[in-house]
């Protein structure tokens, strides 16, 4: 994880959705051309506006962006097709982001202009190509070898291509190259091999499968089939091509070794993918750039020169800087360009990416090809202008160079499309991905092309497709698809097709007729357009389905052009469309669609129409549409689809013959809507049905002749099939080909499904709409049903009357929606008198309905007989059992009957009133006779009487539904009639029911069509209680539902809080299984509840809309009660002047009424027209009132409502919002105000989504003021929603002005960008002016932060100030507190204001620096009066009092925990952490004493925010800002894990990991400022870390190795493999001892013996070392003998100077004349007893010259300070011995200049803070650090462990945080679905863990999604291709 670029790459590659992969792609290309263009264009828009012209090229940033592209080209080979499509996206990024190369405009002369050549187009022959060139299949069967990246530099790419050209018999495009160098030798240009690339002669590995040659040795090899791979590729040396190439062999082991070395990434121009992590993931101390290691120069070069200036043996490659803090964030150009992409200074750009592209063109592998193509078509399309042009060149020789480049380069892709052979099927039809990738990669290169040029391509296509040539016998043998008659190749006429297609459609200037009168060129345009159409008619001749596909495609761009210009070939083409129709021969044939289309858009144009309508010509419509008859259920959609589309477009051109316009036709409509499953299919029929319909019914004899009534009755029957029976199709009308034929074929049956009526297969909705469709199309017969024909009452009253007195509900149901539409239909194009006074039929259909609606509904339906008759079955084994298992006799089991009757009107018959006494007295009476016994077969008994009792209640239910349907049908076709009722109830009833319970929506929306039609019949008839009675029963269906609709009684005590965002608790573990079920077991019901509560909100939704739609503006006037129905309660309750009486009023009786107003205006509102919406302004105030309740269930109600009304009217209500209610937000006062203003804007945020962004500016910093709210729950809202709103900002700018809007807002915007713009780049924070005198100079960096802290001061923000250890966060921070006291005291010294009061301010920090912070106070301000609040506890509680008094309170974390409980009550100005990751432990007492201080500014100061894992950041963040990451466990679950899951860097959780290290990054960066010492500190000099590492002696060899034999061993092996956190408390201690034994032993035996004698004399005699040896000897102890040797190197515990060898010695400054060492040391150690053994055994026994001083634990806090100024300013001190923990933290210690690591800590950090006590501002010698390590022990696992932990917390605070500008701050959470995004990612890593289980039937059919996905090839078409070129 260690950069950014490397974090995007990995998503590149991974990313879990392709939204995922291209936002990367997006990222990727805005970091690579950072370092081209300044300001990066944010959205699409701005990059098309701002691409100006790129003339001159910086070569240092060009190679910073070519080291990028080179980083991405990789991907381009991947077996991914997500991966090379994510990767060409980036690129297209990249060269759409980076302006467009043109050369400076040069003066032409005249000669060189006669000079000139036209440059030839390469010779090309397809049938020599086909002869001799090998062909490109899917694979060259080298999957397996290793991949490695592109190639290293021009010189390899140039043989690569030569290599391959050979291998495919492409000699003669090579001779173009050839004279291209010898240009470059001429013109003295040729390519001289830089300094630092001395060994690029050497080998370079180049594998086949990824770049694209097998590699051969030498030319004569060239030809062979299959050349034997081999890694390594002598190449010639550029400037001596002739000069023999060196082989590896001749090398010596070190010289190959030192190669190797100067070949990894960034030491030389080799670029590879990123590695799959085989390789270990950090590396000590090196000095590649892993982690940031440089070598130590006086000068800052490249790191690969210093590599090289090294001889071989020199050892100084092992002394490195390395700054671990860096954590390897690695920019763009730190990694080393790709010499390969290098071009001459002045050439075009992108010339060497495309000169790799091209070699990639020709690889064996389909993979590499098609990446190759898809770069090559971005590059072009975008920066192909000015391809091959130089800026030095004449325009003329500019002009020639260009052309001659595009020939090259399209003679290449013309030899892809006639040997590429690779195609791949989707659904129905072959894909070839690469020949149809490089067609659209031609297009973009002939958009450049001159008109010369694209002559010679063109004619090339027609020679593929035409191929008239004779096929050699081998190739003939070798035509695909097995036809030994074929004369061509079908695949290169294909490709032919598909470039041809391309050409038409992006260059159609070549045959457009030009506006100047130019005879030769017009008629040139039409020979070429001839050439097109000749081709294309000989592709739709071919056999193959495919080539016909492509070749009808081929004609759809020029159709317009064609039949103007060559109308005399129209009926030829249309001839040729039509027999490939007859001619189909089997049901897959894909190109029906293709040919369709063209056939479609043909028909639109008047010549075609005058053709069509000939009887003279061979074939006219009237013969010809029955043709496509066949097709109606052809197998695939879009042929069905197609088949509609293309008739209905020949129903709609009046002069075409329609005598084709019959029953056949219309019966295949019909079929269509019965047996079509796809919505649009069915539509289409239903649309070209009633075109037909009107076109018969112009004629009345026409409607006569087609309709028999024999065809009226099958349509009827048809339709009318109950549902779950079969449909007989024996009665459809099955099409066959009238011309041509027909073969008998087999078809596949697409209708089996729907014709068996299966409803496990079909859902009931499919059907049901299928039905819905067939009966409108009935009822449009009756529509146009002639008034002369025989009476419509004889031809439909039989069959009408029949079904409506059916028994099935399906029938009845039918019947009804028959009626209802031809009611509706008639009835419109009826002036005066209504449908039931003119057609006796309908006025008795309306009868018969109005009867049966105020009946009583019949007591069962025919659909109902399969359900009794099983439970008839189930009741009569039930009771059956008595006998068979209790042993009654058989005649006491009573007879059910033998036969079931649903209506129980029959005797002796099984109905439901049977089944009911079968389990209630025939049951019991059985039961009770049987007394005591069979209790076992009595519980078996019962089990089946509870399935009865269940199948019962489901039948009951069924029942209710089949009444719903058949009542809200019925009243529905009642009300279409328009007859008035005498009592509407019935009626009203039965649309109700079907609004409140219907479950189909298609049904519920009927029945609120039907609601609107009632209430307009009433208001016309003046009938004026109904409507009224029925809004509100409208308005009750929508309070149904309590999710929405809360219950103010259960609600009315939640009086704090904000309801819409309730934190939910993090799990406390598991709970027991049994309340988990009793909780299911309540849960249950109130499910069902809500979801009938859930149907009738729904429906009235729907009515509300329809009412809407049905009176628009007039609503309110014509239902005058109805808008006091839908507001009734907030008119009521909230028209008081404040809150309070409001509330009032809510309480005594209006509460429950006010959240109906609000939930009912929420559905409601967004129906409305606009005309009403000024009614909705007179509601504001009541909302804002709302919003202001002490209520929290009204004010989440108000919220909610209001956020809708937003929603509404966006531009009134958002004014009304920011001028009103947004400054509630800060109301000091009322706490229920900033609740609700908060609540309304997180449900704005939520709802609005970007129609919010206009106002999102004016929304930001007061929701951020409100992130450090005293209440907890409108901090986590505020924060919550600020996380949203900051993702908007960067959308934001560009947006015009809202309308509406005062001056003085629009200011106030212009104040809040300033702001934010401040807060997302820290550089852009206003210069703050410090109002004291401060006795310090301050560095530029540290008024940057002082200024940084201003900021946040000013905004109410907190943060963490980071900076680098040693950088002067103290003084930064004591600026801030001395500027903001004056400040204070001075505003209430003018105001007297009570927010001004004095205030002190409270600095918490470890024991070690209390008096360090107190003098540093005294010694830099003056006005700040600073007490220590330290000592014991009675010293403290004597100071208690006094405290605010004081300024600057200073404390101890310790005392803070303690004496909390005084603490927690004093307001602080300011709370200062310092070192504040102490409180990392969010469960600590420690953290949760400082989480209780009370401060109006919270700041955390600490160089290492992140010491062991991400989760401490969270702890840090919740003292600064509680709530923004969310809680603890949900920030674990987001981040934590997958960062850890990703310690080990394995590939399967690496997404996860880069998403949310990338998500964290991004969301804490504004509150975070880093600077790192070698950014800022110019005058620092380097820190230089070295290990030294030291063998064990022989006792501590024999101590490790018994223990390596003990149990404790395993133990501790298995913890650190399994890390595994379950482990008992007591096992984790045991392990946790062990390891200590282990780490006490690497520094001195003594630790681990004690003062055990026996211990001593056993360890010593197994060592073999005599008994009574003291355990003191230092040679027990190599680690003592190591740190004597450092000391006496550094002159330090010497006799006298002159004894030191000054030869052996580089650290000793032998010219001073000084008696003191020149070297002053710090000795840090873990453990007390350590330093005891280094002052007793080392010091005073062998070094007693040494001077030291101590500080450890046992050193009294209070001196801690004084021995720390002593050290400093007392050059004769030579050591200071330190602990860690005690003297690692924030003390200055630059006195030294050598630091010694004598033991280790686990945590990397805490050595880090310790090395840079001296390494720190005031150090003006280079520090040395040495860390003393013991070989192959634990120590060396803990430095690992150190360098993992470095890792994380570098990635997450970096110095991009120095001020947003270094991490595209333009783009701080650029993407508003980001968090979305990162949670599908770890929800598709969930889902592949838990599929990843045994082989079951579910697994296989999950195996399938991963077939290649129909969308991999959805941008290969014609239309998505134009579109991105900007042309449709």
């Amino acid at each position: 994880m260690t950069s950014r670029l490397d974090r995007l790459l990995l998503l590149l590659d991974t990313g879990s959705s392709s939204s995922v992969r291209n936002t990367a792609a997006k990222q990727l290309a805005q970091l690579a051309v950072k370092s081209v263009i300044t300001d990066v264009a944010i959205n699409d828009d701005d990059i098309k506006a701002n691409r100006h012209q790129l003339s001159l090229v910086d070569s240092s940033a060009w190679n910073e962006l070519m080291a990028v592209v080179a980083r991405i080209l990789p991907f381009l080979h991947s077996k991914s097709f997500d991966t090379r499509s994510a990767a060409s996206v980036a690129l297209s990024q990249i060269f759409q982001l980076v302006p467009l190369w043109q050369p400076p405009p040069s003066e032409s002369t005249s000669n060189s202009a006669v000079s000139m050549v036209i440059p030839d187009f390469p010779s090309f022959s397809v049938q020599n190509l086909l002869m001799q060139g090998k062909l490109l299949l899917a694979s060259s069967g080298k999957e397996f070898q290793r991949p490695t990246g592109i190639l290293p530099n021009s010189a390899e790419v140039k043989k690569a291509r030569k290599e391959a050209m050979g291998r495919l018999g492409l000699e003669f495009l090579d001779d173009v190259a050839d004279d291209m160098d010898l240009d470059k030798e001429l013109s003295g240009d040729a390519d001289v091999p830089l300094e630092g690339d001395a060994d690029t002669k050497h080998t370079v590995k180049i594998d086949p499968s990824t770049t694209t040659m097998d590699v051969c040795l030498g030319p004569n090899q060239s030809r062979e089939p299959s050349p034997p791979p081999r890694s390594i590729t002598p190449v010639p040396s550029p400037t001596n091509s002739n000069s023999a190439a060196e082989d590896l062999t001749a090398l010596s082991a070190r010289e190959r070794n030192r190669l190797k070395r100067k070949r990894k990434a960034g030491n030389s121009a080799f670029v590879t993918a990123p590695p799959p992590t085989s390789n270990p993931k950090y590396s000590v101390a090196t000095a590649g750039p892993a982690n940031k290691a440089r070598l130590v120069a006086p000068d800052d070069k490249a790191a690969s020169s210093r590599v090289d200036g090294l001889a071989p043996g020199s050892n100084g490659a092992d002394k490195v800087v390395v700054d671990p803090s860096k954590g390897g964030v690695v920019e763009a150009r730190i990694a080393g360009s790709s010499k390969a992409l290098e071009v001459r200074p002045g050439d075009w750009p992108w010339d060497g990416v495309v000169k790799l592209l091209e070699v990639d063109l020709f690889s064996p592998a389909w993979e590499v090809r098609h990446g190759a193509a898809m770069a090559l078509r971005e590059v072009l399309k975008i920066q192909g202008k000015c391809g091959g042009m130089r800026a030095n060149a004449t325009n003329e020789e500019n002009e020639l160079s260009h052309e001659k480049w595009c020939n090259d380069l399209a003679a290449q892709f013309l030899c892809v499309f006639v040997l590429d052979r690779f195609g791949d099927f989707v659904s129905d039809q072959v894909v070839a991905p690469v020949r149809e990738t490089a067609s659209q990669t031609l297009a973009s290169l002939l958009l450049h092309m001159p008109k010369r040029s694209v002559g010679h391509v063109h004619r090339i296509l027609l020679e593929m497709i035409r191929q008239d040539f004779t096929l050699p016998a081998q190739l003939k043998s070798k035509t695909a698809k097995g036809d030994p008659e074929k004369t061509h190749i079908w695949e290169v006429r294909h490709a032919g097709l598909l470039g041809l297609k391309y050409e038409v459609a992006v260059r159609s200037d070549t045959f457009t007729k030009p506006e100047i009168k130019e005879e030769l060129s017009s008629s040139d345009g039409t020979n070429i357009l001839r050439g097109v159409v000749d081709a294309a008619i000989l592709g739709l001749s071919d056999k193959d389905d495919d080539v016909r596909s492509v070749a009808s495609s081929c004609l759809l761009p020029v159709a317009e052009h064609l039949v103007e210009q060559l109308p005399d070939s129209l009926e030829q083409l249309l001839v040729v469309l039509w027999r490939c129709l007859v001619d189909m021969k089997d049901d897959l044939s894909s190109s029906v669609g293709a040919v369709m289309d063209l056939l479609g858009k043909l028909v639109t144009f008047d010549a075609v129409i005058a053709i069509l309508a000939q009887d003279s010509v061979c074939l006219p419509l009237s013969t010809l549409a029955p043709t496509l008859f066949p097709f109606f259920r052809h197998t695939i959609a879009n042929v069905r689809f197609a088949v509609v589309k293309t008739l209905q477009s020949f129903m709609t051109v009046p002069s075409l013959p329609r005598d084709w316009i019959a029953a056949p036709f219309l019966r295949l409509l019909f079929q269509n809507m019965i047996v079509e499953e796809r919505h649009d299919i069915r539509s289409a029929s239903l649309l070209a049905w009633r075109t037909a319909l009107s076109i018969l019914s112009s004629s009345a004899d026409s409607i006569q002749n087609t309709f028999s009534q024999a065809l009226l009755l099958d349509w009827y029957a048809i339709a009318m099939t109950p549902l779950g029976v079969p449909i007989n199709s024996t009665t459809f009308y099955h099409a066959t080909n009238s011309v041509g034929p027909e073969t008998g074929l087999e078809r596949h049956n697409v209708d089996k499904n729907m014709l068996m009526q299966d409803l496990s297969l079909i859902s009931t909705e499919v059907t049901i709409k299928a039905r819905i469709a067939a009966a409108t199309a009935l009822a449009q017969i009756m529509v146009v049903w002639p008034a002369n024909a025989p009476s419509l009452d004889e031809t439909f009253g039989p069959i009408l009357l029949h079904y409506v007195e059916s028994t099935s509900m399906l029938q009845k149901f039918l019947t009804a929606v028959i009626a209802e539409e031809w009611a509706t239909e008639s009835n419109a194009m009826l002036d005066t008198a209504t449908l039931t006074d003119r057609s006796p039929l309908a006025k008795e259909l309306s009868t018969k309905m109005l009867l049966w609606l105020q009946g009583k509904p019949p007591s069962a339906y025919h659909e109902m007989a399969l359900a009794l008759s099983r439970i008839h079955m189930d009741c009569t084994a039930m009771l059956q059992s008595f006998s068979t298992d209790c042993k009654l006799p058989m005649s006491s089991i009573p007879f059910l009957g033998s036969e079931i009757d649903i209506n129980g009107d029959k005797q002796g018959c099984f109905t439901m009133e049977v089944a009911q006494s079968a389990i209630g007295t025939m049951y019991t009476k059985l039961k009770d006779s049987l007394g005591r016994t069979k209790k076992k077969e009595l519980a078996i008994i019962n089990e089946k009487r509870n399935k009865i009792v269940a199948s019962i209640d489901r039948y009951v239910e069924l029942k209710v539904q089949h009444d719903t349907r058949v009542a809200a049908a019925f009243a529905a076709a009642f009300v279409a009639f328009k007859s008035a009722p005498e009592k509407v109830s019935p009626v009203v009833k039965g649309i109700m029911n079907g609004i409140k319970n219907e479950e189909n929506l298609d049904l519920q929306t009927r029945s609120a069509v039907a609601v609107a039609s009632f209430i307009d019949f009433c208001l016309k008839h003046n009938i004026t209680q109904p409507p009224d009675k029925i809004v509100k029963n409208l308005c009750t269906f929508l309070c149904q539902d309590v999710e929405q609709t809360p219950t103010f009684a259960y609600s009315r005590q939640l009086m704090d809080g904000v309801l819409s965002f309730q934190t939910p608790p993090a799990p406390q573990g598991r709970q027991p299984k049994e309340s988990a079920k009793d909780k299911d077991k309540i849960v249950a019901p109130a499910t069902e509840e809500a979801i009938k509560a859930r149907l009738s909100r729904r429906g009235a939704c729907l009515a509300f809309e329809k009412l809407s739609v049905r009176f628009g503006p007039e609503l309110f006037d014509l239902i005058q009660t109805m808008w006091h129905s839908m507001a009734g309660g907030l008119l009521s309750a909230l028209q008081c002047s404040t809150a309070k009486e409001c509330d009032t009023l809510i309480e005594r009786q209006f509460g429950q009424d006010v959240i109906d107003s609000l939930s009912v205006l929420e559905a409601v509102v967004p129906s409305f027209h606009e005309k009403l919406w000024p009614k909705l302004t007179e509601i504001f105030p009541m909302l804002h009132l709302a919003l202001q309740s002490r209520f929290a269930i009204v004010r989440q109600c108000g919220a909610k409502c209001f956020a809708t009304v937003c929603g509404v009217m966006t531009p009134q209500a958002m004014r009304y919002v920011i001028e009103e209610v947004v400054p509630s937000l800060g109301d000091p006062l009322l706490l229920a105000s900033r609740q609700g203003a908060t609540e309304l804007i997180y449900h704005i945020v939520q709802k609005l989504d970007i129609k919010a962004l206009p106002y999102v500016i004016f929304m930001v910093v007061p929701v951020l003021g409100r992130m450090s709210d005293s209440d907890d729950a409108i901090r986590s809202t505020a924060t919550n929603t600020f996380a949203s709103l900051v993702k908007m900002v960067p959308l934001e700018a560009g947006l015009p002005t809202p309308e509406g809007f005062s001056e003085e807002l629009m200011k106030r915007r212009d104040e809040e960008r300033q702001f934010l713009m401040q807060l997302l780049d820290g550089s852009k924070v206003e210069q703050y002016q410090i109002p004291v005198t401060i006795n310090a100079e301050l560095r530029k960096y540290q008024q940057d932060g002082v200024n940084w802290l201003a900021f946040l001061a000013k905004y109410q923000l907190h943060g963490i100030l980071c900076d680098d250890m040693g950088l002067g966060k103290t003084l930064q921070s004591i600026c801030i507190l001395a500027s903001k006291h004056h400040e204070r005291a001075q505003r209430h010294k003018t105001t007297q204001s009570p927010d001004s009061v004095h205030l002190p301010s409270l600095i918490i920090c470890p024991p070690t620096l209390t008096g360090h912070w107190y003098y540093e106070i005294l010694k830099y301000v003056d006005n700040l009066k600073p007490v220590l609040y330290t000592g014991n506890a009675r010293e403290r509680s004597r100071l208690l009092n006094k405290l605010k008094s004081y300024d600057i309170v200073i404390t101890s974390y310790e005392v803070v925990r303690n004496d909390i409980s005084n603490l927690e009550h004093v307001n602080w100005l300011y709370c200062i952490l310092d070192e504040g990751h102490i409180i990392k432990n969010a469960k600590t007492k420690l953290t949760k004493a400082v989480k209780i201080v009370r401060a109006q500014h919270r700041l955390i100061l600490s160089g290492t925010p992140i010491q062991n894992n991400v989760l401490e950041l969270w702890s840090l963040f919740d003292f600064l800002m509680p709530g923004f990451l969310g809680t603890e466990f949900s920030f674990n679950e987001r981040f934590g894990k997958p960062i850890l899951s990703n310690r080990d860097g394995k590939g399967k959780n690496s997404e996860a990991a880069a998403l949310a290290l990338e998500a964290l990054h991004k969301q804490v960066l504004p509150f975070l400022l880093r600077r790192l010492k070698e950014d800022v500190l110019h005058d620092l000099p380097p820190k230089i870390i070295q290990d030294y590492y030291c063998e064990l002696s022989d006792l501590q060899k024999q101590l490790y190795d018994d223990f390596s034999k003990s149990q404790a061993r395993t133990s501790v092996e298995g913890a650190l493999q399994a890390g595994d956190a379950s482990k008992g408390a007591a096992e984790q201690k045991h392990i946790f001892q062990s390891l200590q034994y282990l780490r006490k032993l690497c520094n001195h035996p003594a630790l681990v013996l004690r003062n055990d004698t026996e211990a001593i004399k056993t360890a010593l005699a197994h060592a073999g070392r005599p008994q009574d040896e003291s355990l003191s000897d230092i040679q027990h102890a190599p680690k003592l003998q190591a740190l004597r040797q450092l000391l006496t190197d550094c002159g330090i515990g010497c006799i006298s100077p002159t004894v030191i060898d000054t030869g052996k010695s580089e650290l000793i400054d032998t010219d001073s004349g000084s008696s003191f060492s020149q070297h002053r040391v710090l000795i840090f150690c873990q453990m007390k007893q350590m330093l005891n053994i280094i002052e007793n055994d080392l010091f005073k026994a062998h070094m007693p010259s040494v001077t030291y001083m101590r500080l450890d634990g046992d050193t009294d806090a209070s001196k801690r300070h004084a021995i720390v100024q002593t050290f400093n300013s007392d050059p004769s001190i030579d050591c200071l011995l330190l602990t860690t923990h005690v003297g690692g933290l924030g003390l200055t210690l630059t006195g030294a200049d050598t630091v010694i690591f004598v033991e280790h800590d686990w945590n990397p950090m805490k050595d880090l803070q310790a090395m840079d006590r001296a390494h720190r501002i005031g150090q003006k010698r280079v520090v040395n650090v040495y860390r003393l390590i013991t070989k192959g022990t634990l120590e060396e696992k803990i430095m690992g462990l150190q360098r993992f932990k470095l890792n994380i917390a570098n990635s997450v605070v970096t110095q991009q945080n120095s001020g947003l500008a270094s991490m595209d701050t333009d783009l701080v959470l650029d993407l508003f679905r980001r968090t979305s995004e990162e949670e599908d990612a770890l929800a598709a890593k969930k889902k592949a863990r838990e599929t990843a289980g045994p082989v079951s039937q579910k697994n296989v059919l999950q195996g399938l999604e991963d077939l290649p996905a129909e969308e991999e090839y959805e941008g290969l078409d014609l239309s998505s291709f134009m579109g991105s070129l900007g042309k449709r």
